[in-house]
């Protein structure tokens, strides 16, 4: 009944009659004041109508403004408990007197007021509620249809994603062990059609060496989050398969299916392997990248373990590469690769640095003598001549060491002292090991500081220059004198050129120093008698000097000496780096009207290949093979040289002549000039003036 009741206003019975008029002239539309004691239960009710009809004669307000409200109430109204159906009262209300129908009524919950009403408002409010019970009977008919429809087209979402999503998925029930779902993709993957395995048990549907056993078998390898595991499927590949299990409860939380999502992830694992080997391997040899190298190195140096470092460095590398090619270059490479695996042990980590540079992680240290015969192996294996493109190939290894920690404290340092050990292996002559000892440490920072005075003493009196003649065959004249640059060191004396020759190519003094050399050798040729050429020996360093032709030049116009006068000699190393551009600055010497010489020929890889790369004006004779006359090997080896440099018109001078015997060879096979201490050391510019019979120049 609380629907069908008005809270309404209430007064208590001894309020004056002035208060009921208050309340039903304020509300026009106030039909009913329920008369409540102080407990809250209704005792009367005054209606409107019988109010106003009681109060309406002469005299009538002024009559029952100031009596109690208990003299104008009906104190006999109708109470209706709150707990009694409406429908219930409204049949009782229809079939009670007319007069009652227009009767209001006071709605009570335990006895006490809640609300008044009158059974027309009752007759109303029911015909209403029917009509929108009809309503809302009609609106959840159809929403109950609309709900259908939607459920049903959510199903066949549901099922068109089950059915097109690219994971497998199998669903197996927990309570009798059957397969209850397979998908597309999981009858793909396992090779099976679902027909063959809905409503049957996992054991029942796949053998154990079936992929689809282990997606509904999952005990042992089983673990939390995503899984792979390396499958093979019914074809017998091996696929790599991730896996993730979810246990779906039913309404009392017991386990009642277990769903397995599945994906093949195998081309994604080996891209991901290629990513992997290309971010820590070398693409060209296989071998570990300095990255993989470096990170290796600092693990074993902050575990504490103790291992060898060797850096290798290739011998030749770079000539190979000018003369046949980079892709010759790069099969190269990866011969050597091979030959170090070949020569090395499974737990060794071999790595490629960049260009021709190696290096080799040991981590177990050999002792000293096991040690340099590994590293000797590595060098005679490497060493070892290689065909490529039908050529036959020879190269050299330089190997340097380092010991962990014996040699150094930390990955840095180790690296820094293997390479000091490199560099003292190529100083050695390369193609050789040398490891690490105290001695060197203290070589290399007597070689920094030596490095430091050199640079403060080019250009001061500490620097001069000697000369050596050089003398034609057989009448011993002077054709050439060559400069040989000398340091007098304030403490350490005179210090031969093969101690900071290679010290200023390294730290770039060279070009510096060369500058000086050349400059100040065609200054004191121009008082020489014009027949008498100077010679200067040219670094390849000295080439990558953009402004090397422009120097040449300058020292030529400052001395007043004519370019024929002048030889630049060089080595075949000459043409290893940039070898089109140091070819064309040949040409620009020769243009010039300078003659070019090639230095210790013979000595280096395939030299005679250089003969065709360029036009040159004279070829030298290393020393190592007039010093091996009279055996017939070195005879052989210069008399080949002659009578290729003959058939070309190519003068020939024979270094370090030191006996009659060796001039007199020399001559019988046809050298043009010769040099050494036979016929002339290297002499003060004082005494190689008197030696020309230059007289009266002033000395600068």
């Amino acid at each position: 009944m609380r629907d069908l009741s008005t809270p309404g206003p209430t007064v208590g019975p001894s309020d004056k009659g002035e208060r009921i008029f208050e309340l039903f002239r304020d509300d026009p539309e106030l039909m009913l004041v329920a008369v409540v004691d102080e407990g809250g239960a209704p005792i009367g009710l005054v209606e409107r109508q019988a109010f106003f009809a009681k109060v309406s004669g002469q005299f009538g307000h002024a009559l029952f403004a100031g009596r109690p409200v208990a003299l104008l109430m009906d104190d006999r109204p109708v109470i209706v408990d709150a707990a009694v159906s409406s429908t219930d009262f409204t049949s009782m209300t229809i079939t009670a007197q007319s007069s009652d129908v227009l009767r209001g009524y006071i709605v009570v919950a335990g006895g006490r007021y809640l609300g008044t009403g009158t059974a027309l408002d009752l007759i109303n409010a029911s015909h209403s509620n029917a009509v929108a019970s009809a309503a809302n009977l009609h609106e959840t008919a159809e929403e109950l249809r609309k709900a259908n429809r939607k459920i049903l087209r959510d199903k066949l979402f549901m099922d068109t994603i089950v059915e097109n999503i690219p994971s497998a998925l199998v669903v197996r029930s927990v309570r009798d062990d059957r397969l209850v779902l397979i998908n597309r993709a999981a009858e793909l993957m396992t090779g099976r059609e679902r027909s063959e395995l809905v409503e049957h048990t996992a054991a029942d549907a796949f053998t154990e060496t079936e992929i689809g056993h282990a997606l509904v078998h999952p005990e042992g390898t089983r673990r939390e989050g995503v899984s792979e595991s390396l499958l093979r499927n019914r074809a017998g590949d091996m696929r790599a398969v991730a896996t993730r299990y979810v246990t779906i409860a039913d309404e009392r939380g017991d386990a009642r299916w277990e769903l397995c999502v599945a994906d093949d992830v195998t081309e994604r694992r080996q891209a991901r392997q290629q990513v992997e080997r290309l971010a820590h391997y070398d693409p060209l040899t296989g071998l570990a990248n300095r990255a993989l190298f470096g990170a290796r190195l600092d693990g074993v140096c902050v575990a504490g373990h103790e291992a060898i470092l060797l850096c290798i460095d290739l011998d030749y590398f770079k000539t190979v590469n000018d003369l046949y090619g980079h892709a010759a270059g790069d099969a190269l490479l990866r011969l050597v690769a091979d030959r170090l695996r070949a020569c090395s042990r499974p737990d060794d980590l071999i790595a490629r640095l960049g260009g021709d540079e190696f290096a080799i992680i040991w981590p177990n240290v050999p002792e000293k003598e096991e040690l340099a015969h590994r590293a000797g192996e590595i060098v005679e294996t490497i060493s070892r001549p290689y065909v490529i493109d039908g050529q036959h190939v020879a190269i050299g290894a330089s190997i340097g060491s380092a010991s962990y920690p014996a040699d150094a404290g930390s990955s840095d340092l180790l690296r820094q002292h293997a390479d000091i050990a490199l560099y003292k292996a190529k100083a050695l002559g390369r193609n050789c090991f040398h490891s690490f000892d105290a001695g060197l440490s203290y070589e290399m920072r007597n070689k920094a500081r030596l490095g430091d005075e050199l640079r403060a003493a080019i250009g001061s009196s500490q620097i001069c220059l000697h000369f050596q003649p050089l003398y034609t065959m057989p009448d011993n004249q002077i054709a050439a004198c060559e400069a040989l640059v000398r340091w007098n060191h304030p403490v350490r004396g005179m210090i031969p050129p093969d101690q900071f020759i290679g010290l200023a190519e390294e730290n770039g003094l060279i070009h510096e120093l060369g500058e000086w050399v050349l400059r100040a050798a065609c200054r004191e040729a121009v008082c020489w008698p014009p027949h008498v050429k100077v010679a200067v020996n040219v670094s390849p360093v000295q080439f990558r000097n953009s402004r090397f032709m422009a120097i040449v030049q300058s020292a030529l116009m400052e001395a007043g000496l004519v370019p024929h006068r002048l030889e630049v000699e060089i080595t075949e190393n000459i043409f290893v780096q940039n070898s089109a551009v140091n070819r064309d600055i040949l040409r620009q010497l020769a243009d010039m009207g300078c003659s070019v010489v090639l230095d210790d020929f013979g000595t280096g890889y395939s030299a005679l290949s250089y003969l065709r790369l360029f036009s040159f004006q004279k070829i030298k004779i290393d020393r190592s093979f007039v010093k091996e006359l009279p055996e017939k090997s070195a005879s052989g080896i210069i008399q080949a040289i002659v009578s290729l440099a003959q058939s070309m018109d190519i003068p020939t001078t024979a270094e370090g002549v030191e006996t009659q015997e060796q001039w007199a060879r020399l001559h019988a096979m046809g050298c043009s000039e010769a040099q050494g201490f036979l016929l002339g050391r290297p002499e003060p510019v004082a005494a190689i003036r008197e030696r020309l019979g230059v007289r009266d120049v002033v000395m600068s």
